[in-house]
């Protein structure tokens, strides 16, 4: 380069022009590569490649693993993967019905469940509907809050199971402006009724579908048995207990019995009422079935397998020990009240399971069938309709899982991507899932949900397990050393490196703020951190409740003007259902008026100080309403009791007729003081049956 300068500063400009170093300098650079080329061809061109792979290496060390990074799913990618966009491209996939709708008429929650707010970018996440999510959530943690959300947001008919009443409360008035509201509340909690009864035995004899129908029914009450919790794969339904159950079902059924007959004979495992069913029924039962049952009842072998077997069933049943549930599987034996599974499918309505937490005959079994039952006809329909999907999706939300509706989700989450329905089960922990699935179903359960942590786990391990998912971040780590020179003087030194990091501590997982929510989904390159707002705080639920308080002070206003206006019938009592006023009883002393004669305070209430406002008066008790004198017939008198002498109170009873007086005379007429035996002196006895005479 020096030589360069100087070979252009030998070079005089010409006259009138300025000097240009610089230009001279790259014309003499491109000369001499120019020249390079062409003397040595292969030389100049692998120097030339050298230079630009270096550059580009050095360029990438500087912007790439030179420079720091949070570990977070960067933007772009969030953006192609999880925003409105992406999604709006998806709808003829995703809801065949929407694919000639403009895209800014289409709602994003009709291809989407809503995730939240990113904390990094600020972007707005979706998850497409076809996609499930698996949440943890200790107690306490808000999942109501966000599984609230999905619910509201979903477009087609939605199954929530749940432990607890408050998710009905929070959603149950803007899902009925879309459609019906079910309830399923065997226990009754919160004193709320079912609207829908239910028995698994109702069309297991059915000649078409009662075959699939048993054999799925006695799988499902199996899955959801405590009995059957951690067993690897879920195979159990190829075990004696289940061939034993789907002819009890068929049997129950072909019979007009019920689930409660069922669990009466998987305690009486030498009880053979099911087998002379079979033989009934010889000509429509399913064969072999019949066999099944004698083999496992009849034939002799180890009494330990029977035992085993119908130790299973009997303890699959304890729930029915409830009076209560025993009801509400009796009543859906009436005609109008059997559950339409494909009615409910293709409307929008919302179907509430509530039932308790029990370790010992809990609702496990009943909740697993009947939830099994709709998944099942949801997967018949969606094959029956256009894309192979449900449109609009069908959604389950799946509180409390492990714990009332242990549906094999291992399976389920595999299966729903392609047939549009959208699964959302919640955990309170891994282990809880691991419990109830065992260890590979765990497995599988895991990578195919999109997973979602609330903050509050405690767990180490699990923490751990989370932390090392969130992957790594590279941050800059200054180090510094002092060294003397053997004099008064030190030298001092720092040197910056770059480590890495785990993205999230387990202190970050377990310390996320209220209304957080950490991501992993893949694609993303890292975790996600997304802020979401809490169901109670939305505001259409605030204005929904804000309608029905403003509806139920409408309603008291109503009652109130209702109970202050004066009837317009003849006769009728100012203050009757007034507050305060109590009901007056008959008072069977009182004598019947000799003649129908007028009372001048029934003609002109006023002359004789009466009040006739709305407003009962400070004598308004006294007030003689007007009434008809029926005589007692001439062939037959009916005698009165005798007015005792002393006034009586309101609860004395009237004195009963002598035993001697003939069986078949009718009661005494009751009659009304008409006013015309002459004024009487006041008295400060309570208002009688007179006052509300013509009632």
């Amino acid at each position: 380069m020096p030589t360069t300068f100087l070979a252009a500063g030998e070079v005089a400009p010409a006259a009138g022009e300025k000097s240009d170093i610089v230009g001279t300098v790259f014309g003499r650079l491109t000369d001499i590569v120019g020249d390079l080329f062409t003397t040595q061809p292969l030389l100049a061109t692998g120097m030339a490649v050298g230079l630009a792979g270096a550059g580009y290496m050095s360029v990438k060390t500087t912007l790439g693993s030179g420079r720091p990074t949070d570990g977070f799913a960067d933007r772009k990618r969030l953006k192609k993967q999880m925003t409105r966009a992406p999604l709006i491209k998806k709808r003829k996939v995703l809801r065949p019905s929407l694919s000639d709708v403009p895209a800014r008429k289409v709602p994003t929650s009709a291809l989407g469940f809503y995730i939240g707010r990113d904390r990094k970018t600020g972007l707005h996440l979706y998850a497409a509907i076809e996609e499930s999510s698996l949440m943890l959530a200790p107690m306490g943690a808000g999942k109501t809050a966000k599984l609230g959300n999905w619910l509201l947001d979903s477009v087609g008919a939605v199954l929530a199971t749940s432990t607890k009443y408050d998710i009905v409360e929070l959603t149950e008035a803007l899902r009925a402006r879309v459609g019906n509201i079910l309830i399923w509340n065997p226990e009754g909690l919160a004193d709320r009724p079912s609207t829908i009864a239910w028995d698994p035995v109702i069309g297991c004899s059915d000649p078409k579908h009662g075959i699939d129908r048993s054999k799925r029914r006695a799988k499902s009450l199996l899955e959801g048995s405590d009995f059957t919790k951690g067993m690897e794969n879920r195979n159990f339904w190829t075990s004696s207990s289940y061939r034993v159950l789907k002819a009890f079902l068929w049997a129950a059924d072909a019979e007009g019995l019920s689930l409660i007959d069922v669990a009466r004979w998987s305690k009486q495992p030498h009880r053979y009422e099911a087998i002379e069913i079979f033989k009934k029924h010889a000509d429509t039962a399913p064969r072999g079935w019949q066999d099944d049952l004698e083999q496992q009842q009849k034939v002799d072998g180890k009494a330990t397998t029977l035992e085993n077997v119908f130790g299973t069933l009997s303890q699959t049943f304890m729930f029915l020990d409830s009076p209560d549930i025993q009801q509400v599987i009796l009543s859906a034996h009436r005609p109008d009240a059997q559950f339409d599974t494909e009615a409910y499918l293709r409307s929008r309505d919302t179907l509430y399971m509530l039932g308790s937490d029990s370790d010992v005959g809990g609702m496990g079994p009943l909740f697993t069938c009947l939830t099994s039952e709709v998944y099942a006809g949801a997967r018949v329909m969606a094959s029956r309709s256009p894309g192979g999907r449900l449109d609009p999706p069908m959604t389950f939300v799946l509180d409390e899982a492990a714990l009332i509706c242990s549906v094999p989700l291992q399976r389920w989450t595999a299966d729903s991507r392609g047939i549009g329905i959208t699964i959302h089960s919640v955990f309170q922990s891994p282990a809880q899932i691991y419990e109830r699935y065992g260890k590979y179903a765990y497995q599988t359960i895991w990578d195919n949900c999109v997973k979602l942590i609330l903050g509050g786990l405690s767990n180490d391990d699990h923490l751990e397990s989370l932390s090392r998912l969130t992957g790594v971040k590279r941050v800059k780590q200054e180090s510094r050393s002092e060294s003397s020179s053997g004099g008064a003087t030190s030298n001092r030194s720092s040197s910056f490196t770059w480590v890495e990091k785990p993205t999230m501590t387990i202190s970050d997982i377990m310390y996320l703020d209220p209304g957080q929510i950490l991501m992993f989904r893949k694609y993303l390159g890292g975790p996600v951190v997304a802020t979401y707002t809490p169901v109670w705080d939305r505001k259409d639920v605030k204005n929904a409740a804000q309608d029905a308080e403003r509806s139920a002070r409408a309603d008291l206003k109503a009652r109130k003007r209702k109970l202050a206006t004066v009837p317009e019938t003849a006769g009728a009592s100012p203050w009757l259902g007034a507050p305060g006023v109590e009901p007056q009883h008959e008072e069977p002393w009182a004598p019947p008026a000799p003649v129908a004669e007028a009372s001048p305070r029934d003609a002109d209430p006023a002359a004789g100080g009466w009040s006739t406002s709305a407003v009962p008066g400070p004598r308004d008790h006294l007030r003689v309403v007007p009434g008809v004198a029926v005589e007692p017939t001439a062939s037959q008198p009916v005698p009165l009791p005798e007015k005792p002498a002393f006034e009586p109170t309101a609860h004395l009873v009237p004195e009963q007729p002598t035993p001697g007086e003939p069986a078949e005379k009718a009661e005494p007429e009751h009659l009304r003081d008409t006013g015309t035996a002459g004024p009487s002196k006041p008295s400060r006895r309570r208002r009688d049956a007179d006052d509300l005479g013509a009632f």
